[in-house]
């Protein structure tokens, strides 16, 4: 773009700079595929008008200047943005192109971008863009430009040197010339353009990419150098790189997959970004997606009638086409079918510089796959999800005054989840600061629903038993041993070690917790089961204490508030799982004491059942109030199918006050600073245990 007035020219180079947006966010919210550089008066209403026409009725997004200026854009910054965004530029070079400042800074600016440059020469000669190159006497008319520059002292002599540099490496550049006003060749330069964009082209990542640039770098170095000096040291060549991204919903596996897609396709001859595909599959739409990935890689277009015949036609393509590079990327998926349906078995086992990234919440189906690269991706640092939460709230990085401890709390409770950050910070955007007040004390009690139904999606794709594991650690077992868990769930009939992998592979516990020892877990357990415990993100745990709290079988009871149901005897006759300190409301109200136990099914009965129980008592000396002068476990509680026991202090003389209700299938009994003094005779009534612990109180 070039300007008629003198004033602008002499501004030019101190007003295209970057604007206060980090410059990631303002080209994230204003993309442009083509920018178009000319001088106004000379092209803009002839040619500069006809490609910009041309392009957009193939609804390649271009920049011309007056075309693209919005009521409130800062224009220069806008140009800045253009020009940093757009993927190729078209430089169109007329008579008295070189008299603007504004042009040759924007040339510039174009040079330095990655964007490819394609000149067009209208009504000049290559070689008069060159300055010092003339053929015999004959000066070009960007030399008598420059003479004019110079001798009015406006710009300093480093500024036009750096003009003259960039003009003349462009010059070489191969070109389209139009020596008449004859636009026939606007068809060849159209075309060029649609090819390189379409090659090119960038996602729009997200509004505010913030830590973007940082994760992209941490993947880099975490898998895609390693992988590549892993190939290149085994076999001298290098292998197709297929790499895994995976992590809890929300946490921004397809932000990073599209950066990756944008920074790294100009790499690849061909490349395709395959979104959704889990729910292409559930639509039944995946054939449109080998539509697609046909087109993107192999430029055939054909449609499919399944599955399995996109599966056939896509293998045969990539047998027959092996002379070029590509990039995928698989977006979501959840099934090892989809993978082999979408060639990546294939391209698994192919030599050829090529990438495939994909990205799941489930790193089980990387795992199947056989996909050893994976990047597990945990959301953000605290600094910058305060930045990003801020830029939701505020529009700016920081938060505004008397706002600070608010944001820090919503901060805290999104826990580094960018889709909690975003939700929650579009929220309370603008709003008053009690309305602030009162969404951070909802948010800490309940889930917004969009942040709750991404993050449910994990959660229906387990199977009944696998979903009351994950129950049981949202409400009680969250800090808490994985040996006690291990234990109730076994009392219960459940597969703990399988419950966890899957919990693991769905991303729904954090992958730090170690569950390698359940291997041999009945050896070491009891010497190592502090070292291990569950660890949950927040957004989880809220997710899995709201379902609980809609299920009717069994009922699980964490609060204080949710027991008083069970004041009455009628809670014998209902399945409950639960663990809480305010038992005593049951026992008797004047009690001091803890109480914590599981309430379940037997495996091979529809009875009630109880399967764990701890008490730990304080300062009453007396579980009944009208208990046996030898206190002990009252009487109504049934023992038969306890797997495991735990006592602490209190006047215990006796656990049980029959040998009827002594629990038979007991596996393992904890008693501690009691009275009791049978334990001989108790031991050998519990045929089962497997672990004793007893400590007698003096």
């Amino acid at each position: 773009m070039a300007s008629s007035s003198s004033s602008q020219q002499q501004n030019a180079l101190f007003v295209i700079e970057a604007p206060n947006k980090p410059r990631e966010v303002e080209e994230s919210s204003r993309v442009f595929d083509v920018f178009i550089n000319h001088r106004g008066p000379d092209v803009k209403n002839t040619l500069a008008a006809h490609l910009y026409n041309s392009l957009k009725a193939l609804g390649i997004k271009t920049f011309l200047d007056s075309e693209e200026k919005e009521l409130g854009d800062s224009f220069p910054s806008l140009i800045e943005t253009a020009i940093s965004s757009a993927s190729v530029h078209i430089a169109i070079f007329s008579k008295r192109y070189a008299e603007s400042a504004w042009c040759l800074a924007e040339l510039v600016l174009m040079s330095q971008s990655k964007g490819k440059i394609i000149p067009v020469f209208y009504q000049v000669e290559p070689w008069e863009l060159r300055y010092f190159e003339k053929e015999g006497e004959k000066r070009g008319v960007y030399a008598e430009a420059f003479v004019k520059h110079e001798g009015k002292n406006r710009y300093p002599d480093k500024q036009l040197d750096e003009w003259k540099k960039t003009l003349q490496q462009i010059s070489y550049t191969a070109g389209h010339e139009f020596k008449t006003q004859d636009y026939g060749h606007c068809k060849d330069i159209v075309s060029a353009v649609e090819k390189e964009v379409q090659r090119t082209k960038r996602l729009l990542v997200a509004k505010y990419p913030v830590g973007l640039n940082k994760l992209v770098k941490d993947f880099e170095r975490r898998c895609l150098d390693e992988l590549v000096q892993d190939f290149e040291s085994q076999c001298g060549t290098k292998k197709a790189n297929v790499v895994g991204i995976f992590g809890m919903g929300g946490v921004g596996k397809t932000t990073l997959s599209k950066e990756l897609f944008n920074q790294k396709k100009s790499k690849y001859t061909r490349a395709s970004f395959l979104f959704d595909v889990r729910e292409a599959w559930a639509s039944g739409k995946f054939p449109l997606l080998q539509s697609r990935l046909l087109k993107d890689i192999f430029c055939e277009d054909r449609n499919f009638l399944s599955p399995e015949e996109g599966t056939s036609y896509l293998r045969d393509c990539l047998e027959r086409n092996s002379a070029f590079s590509f990039l995928i990327v698989l977006d979501d998926i959840d099934r090892v079918d989809q993978l082999d349906s979408l060639l990546v078995m294939d391209i698994l086992n192919r030599p050829g510089n090529n990438l495939v990234l994909v990205t799941t919440r489930e790193v089980g189906v990387l795992t199947s796959a056989r996909i050893d690269t994976a990047y597990h991706l945990k959301g953000l640092d605290r600094e910058d999800g305060r930045e990003l939460f801020c830029w939701h709230a505020f529009g700016q990085s920081h938060p505004c005054r008397g706002y600070e401890d608010l944001v820090q709390g919503f901060v805290n409770i999104c826990g580094g989840l960018p889709l909690s950050l975003q939700v929650l910070g579009r929220h309370v955007s603008g709003r008053k600061e009690w309305y602030w007040q009162e969404e951070l004390q909802k948010a800490r009690k309940a889930l917004p629903g969009d942040i709750k139904q991404r993050l449910r999606i994990s959660f229906d794709g387990l199977d009944d038993e696998e979903k009351q594991i994950f129950l049981d650690i949202a409400c009680f077992f969250i800090d808490k041993s994985i040996a006690t868990a291990m234990t109730i769930w076994k009392g219960s009939g459940w597969r703990g070690r399988h419950g966890l992998e899957k919990l693991k592979e769905k991303c729904l516990i954090e992958e730090n917790v170690s569950y390698l020892p359940f291997l041999e877990w009945e050896v070491k357990w009891k010497s190592r089961q502090d070292e291990f415990a569950f660890r949950m993100h927040d957004h989880l745990r809220d997710l899995g204490r709201e379902l609980a709290n809609e299920l009717s079988h069994p009922r699980r009871l964490w609060q204080p508030k949710d027991l008083k149901s069970l004041e009455s005897k009628e809670f014998q006759n209902i399945v409950a799982r639960t663990t809480s300190r305010c038992f005593h409301s049951i026992l008797d109200k004047s009690m001091d004491c803890q109480i914590t136990f599981f309430i379940g099914e037997p495996e091979d009965s529809s009875e009630t059942s109880l399967l764990w129980l701890q008490l730990d008592y304080l300062n009453r000396t007396q579980l009944e109030t009208n208990s046996d002068i030898n206190p002990s476990i009252p009487q109504w509680i049934d023992l038969q199918n306890l797997k495991c026991l735990r006592i602490s202090g209190g006047r215990f003389q006796r656990l049980w006050q029959s040998d009827e209700q002594a629990p038979t299938h007991l596996k393992e009994l904890q008693v501690r600073e009691t009275f009791v003094k049978e334990f001989p005779d108790l031991l050998r009534k519990l045929n089962n245990v497997q672990e004793v612990e007893i400590i007698w109180k003096r």
